[in-house]
């Protein structure tokens, strides 16, 4: 586990780097630690989030422009600022808008995490890694931008244990999880982004 952003070179007890943690336990992991928090999610983070979600009701699928999902969650922290906004990235679709780190950073909302799910078994290339871009240090990139905390884990006890701490921070916080794939990827959801949408702006209509 990597710690608070002013300490984000650290590894927990000098233990040595893990491949991983299994993807479905890892987003079953996440959604323990939920509460009521709105959810976006993308790419292969929503395939497996919504095998384990309990209130698709505040999830927000995005199936369209996948490298948005951190400013959609953005938007949502900075217009609800009194409840706790969660998006669930992929490192693949992080490193096609890399930008979107330093807007969040410099809005600095309280409310948000931003959880970047680092598969090693690279499902958007079929495995075939991309020259570079695994040299990409996401968490020392997330914290050079000005999020007031970032955490790295690699193992699932850790996870299980870390994110008590991490959501509740004070935001904007940023959680790398290292993660790797056992079974075939679920599919996408049947339920329609724009249907998706809907239910959440009536469920938060019938909570004001």
């Amino acid at each position: 586990m990597t710690g608070p952003a002013n300490d984000a070179s650290g590894a927990a007890g000098g233990l040595q780097p893990s491949p991983g943690i299994p993807y479905g336990e890892a987003a079953r992991a996440v959604n323990y630690h939920r509460g009521d928090a709105l959810v976006v999610s993308t790419s292969s983070a929503l395939r497996e989030w919504s095998q384990v979600s309990e209130q698709r009701d505040l999830d927000l699928d995005l199936t369209d422009c996948m490298d948005r999902a951190p400013a959609v969650g953005l938007g949502l922290a900075l217009a609800r600022p009194e409840r706790k906004v969660m998006t669930l990235d992929c490192d693949s679709t992080l490193r096609t808008n890399l930008g979107g780190l330093a807007t969040i950073g410099e809005s600095r909302p309280s409310n948000f995490v931003h959880f970047v799910f680092d598969d090693a078994t690279r499902p958007s290339t079929d495995g075939v890694p991309i020259k570079e871009l695994d040299h990409l240090d996401l968490l020392q990139m997330a914290v050079s931008s000005g999020y007031a905390r970032a955490y790295h884990f690699d193992r699932l006890e850790e996870l299980l244990i870390g994110l008590e701490e991490a959501m509740a921070q004070e935001g904007p916080v940023f959680v790398l999880v290292s993660v790797y794939r056992e079974d075939e990827t679920p599919a996408f959801p049947a339920r329609r982004m724009a249907e998706g949408w809907a239910q959440v702006r009536e469920k938060l209509a019938g909570q004001e």
